[in-house]
């Protein structure tokens, strides 16, 4: 079985998959304070045992965490995990001027995305931060933007307003509200797609191209509804990346 491990800057991801489909999933909302911990009690949650595990692939973006996570998973599976690194080779050529700029999350992603439509593509990631990437028809990683994820932008209001109460964002067709909240989850809300439709349209204007629009994260289940011009949404499409980078990248 293949363990996966996405541990980003506020969550981390573990995924069991076996001959190439996902058996189990879970997403946990912090950084783990002890990686081998973290992995035993998924494991034990799902009626696995370490020794199930043949191997493991991992993106990090928490670079002070990475030796902690190498040496905890070698300590607990007996084997070295697999980093996905951006100067390694995952069908995908990155033009930028500093590679090692580059997150893995996001190459993850945007070489998923490329593997599925091998096409012009925007890949949305709205997790932390809401970020736009641009991968050419030739399978080149040329531009990216990064923008407030839709969870932060709700903690600045409520955050630094004593006035402004925290709620469950929901939502909303509506531009009209006549109480605090309603008021709040419009703006929050109709904001969000706003600034997304805007810099999606700079892109395409900017880039003269007409390219297939992919995304994944959390709250994107609600956004897509609202954004037609998305053609394909996975909530974790982290975890079905490094199930096939290593498939067909690392296995092999």
């Amino acid at each position: 079985m293949l363990l996966t491990i996405d541990l980003g800057n506020t969550s981390t991801k573990l995924g069991i998959y076996e001959n190439g489909k996902r058996i189990c999933f879970a997403n946990y909302d912090h950084k783990p304070e002890d990686c081998a911990l973290l992995i035993k009690n998924f494991l034990y949650r799902n009626s696995l045992k370490e020794e199930l595990i043949s191997d493991t692939i991992v993106s990090c973006v928490v670079p002070s965490l990475t030796k902690r996570l190498s040496t905890d998973i070698y300590e607990l599976t007996g084997r070295p995990a697999h980093f996905v690194l951006p100067r390694n080779d995952y069908g995908l050529k990155i033009d930028i001027p500093n590679v090692d700029e580059l997150g893995s999350d996001l190459l993850v992603m945007c070489a998923y995305a490329y593997h599925l439509y091998h096409d012009e593509l925007f890949v949305i990631s709205m997790g932390t931060a809401t970020v736009i990437s641009h991968v050419t028809k030739d399978g080149v990683f040329k531009h990216c933007i990064i923008a407030p994820g839709f969870g932060k932008i709700a903690e600045t209001l409520w955050g630094n307003a004593a006035k402004l109460p925290e709620f469950e964002i929901k939502r909303t067709k509506t531009f009209l509200a006549n109480n605090t909240v309603d008021a709040m989850n419009i703006g929050i809300y109709q904001g969000y797609i706003g600034s997304l439709r805007y810099l999606l349209a700079g892109l395409r204007n900017e880039l003269h191209v007409s390219p297939r629009i992919v995304a994944c994260g959390g709250f994107g289940k609600e956004v897509v509804k609202d954004i037609k011009e998305v053609e394909y949404y996975e909530a974790d499409m982290v975890s079905s990346g490094l199930n096939y980078i290593y498939e067909r990248y690392v296995r092999q």
